[in-house]
């Protein structure tokens, strides 16, 4: 599917061509219910927020309730569980995707590095820095999937979609002034986090269209990929704690480890179900959305965050933003569906 453009630089996408999108990348019981339901992904986007949400809390959890400083060996964890997930799933016939290929895990080199990338920085950024900051932070993911569309792909967006981004930007900026937990070395990985995010959003669609692969297939050669990086990190950086760590057979923490690594998959799943169903674009507003319950929540948990009126008021500025930002997308969408004739 290629988008157009028109004369004013909005996006012009053909109802036939989203058609053919879904049945190509859903399962086949999905493919006969998406065609017909305008609203498929707009459950993909929702379905994608609940489980990024979820592993949010998880992962702080590891690190925080437990005092697990290893972030890459869970990043090694999630994707070795992926991979035996997916092999028992396909060897029971309820997931098919090809088998190694080396000409098309080539093509794939690219998407796998923003992949190891994007999750070594964000789990990294998690030890660092409290929930809501990180939430505020990360919203500056859809300003970078803006910038990464125009150079990648020669898109353009509106200038209310824009405005409202540069004001989510400026909430960050605000609640980071206000963040008495600051923590340069979080700030600066939570950043990096957004670069290598909205990288990884827009190769998603870059790599569809060079390999041909469905989403289990991508999920497969990007987990394969991104082992031997993960692994040469742990290796080099992470052995001797490892080594010291007081709690690998308390009940507790092999429950919230497994849980991580359990949504770790589902949500790689739907990150690649959400960005070729929709736009990466879409899947990054859905990311910034629903990071809104993880920063009110994560105002209380995990310790608590010291409160100060700058806080209070760039995270509420953020979350505005993140909800005008939603607003015009759904508009958009409503202007988009098929009129239907009362006659």
């Amino acid at each position: 599917m290629r988008p157009r453009s028109d004369s004013e630089g909005k996006l012009i996408v053909n109802d036939r061509e989203i058609e053919e999108e879904i049945i190509n990348l859903a399962s086949p019981n999905m493919q006969r219910r998406a065609v017909h339901s305008p609203y498929y992904g707009f459950f993909v986007a929702c379905m994608y927020g609940i489980i990024s949400i979820s592993i949010t809390f998880a992962n702080k959890a590891v690190f925080h309730t437990w005092e697990f400083g290893s972030s890459n060996f869970l990043t090694l964890g999630q994707i070795i569980f992926s991979l035996v997930v997916m092999a028992l799933l396909k060897q029971q016939r309820m997931i098919d995707y090809p088998n190694f290929d080396p000409i098309i895990a080539r093509k794939m080199v690219p998407l796998g590095v923003a992949f190891a990338s994007m999750v070594f920085t964000g789990l990294a950024a998690l030890k660092w820095i409290n929930i809501p900051m990180y939430g505020a932070i990360r919203r500056l993911t859809t300003f970078i999937v803006i910038v990464w569309q125009y150079i990648l792909l020669k898109k353009t967006v509106p200038t209310d979609e824009f405005a409202s981004v540069v004001v989510m930007i400026l909430g960050a900026t605000v609640a980071g002034g206000g963040d008495l937990d600051a923590s340069v070395w979080g700030y600066l990985l939570t950043i990096a986090n957004c670069v290598t995010t909205a990288w990884y959003l827009v190769l998603i669609n870059k790599t569809t269209e060079d390999t041909g692969l469905q989403t289990f297939g991508l999920m497969f050669y990007n987990n394969i990929l991104s082992m031997p990086i993960m692994v040469i990190a742990v290796l080099l950086t992470e052995i001797p704690q490892l080594m010291e760590y007081p709690h690998w057979l308390n009940p507790g923490f092999i429950f919230t480890f497994i849980l991580s690594s359990s949504l770790a998959i589902v949500l790689n799943y739907f990150v690649f179900l959400c960005s070729t169903v929709n736009s990466p674009l879409t899947t990054s507003v859905t990311g910034q959305l629903k990071s809104i319950v993880p920063t009110v929540l994560g105002l209380f948990l995990f310790g608590g965050v010291p409160l100060t009126w700058l806080l209070i008021s760039g995270l509420s500025l953020s979350t505005f933003a993140g909800f005008w930002y939603g607003y015009i997308k759904y508009s958009q969408q409503q202007r988009a569906l098929p009129k239907t004739s009362n006659v």
